[in-house]
């Protein structure tokens, strides 16, 4: 089974017309994973940024804690990276064309 993410990368690139490479689907996952985290660390209160800087200090962090922190803080997750993705995408396929 096709990871969620891929599937997205696939996507945008046949939707845009460009090369499908494994670099170039490498340098999109980066920059959707970048965004979607951006998006996270937007949603997150000054306390559960602290929070954050301590755990990533202590090397104690993973999903469910960044996922714990957004709840914490009164964010959906799954609100924050869906429309992180759809502001990717958007931003992304801006530039389809300058023709």
């Amino acid at each position: 089974m096709q990871d969620p993410l891929d599937s997205f990368i696939v996507e945008l690139i046949k939707t845009k017309g460009e090369p499908d490479t494994p670099e170039h689907r490498a340098e999109l996952l980066k920059a959707v994973n970048d965004a979607v985290d951006q998006a996270m660390l937007e949603a997150m209160s000054p306390e559960q940024l602290d929070k954050l800087e301590a755990a990533i200090k202590e090397d104690n962090v993973d999903d469910n804690f960044i996922e714990q922190l957004l709840i914490e803080a009164g964010a959906k997750p799954d609100e924050i990276m869906r429309q992180a993705l759809v502001d990717f995408r958007e931003q992304y396929l801006k530039g389809v064309s300058n023709e």
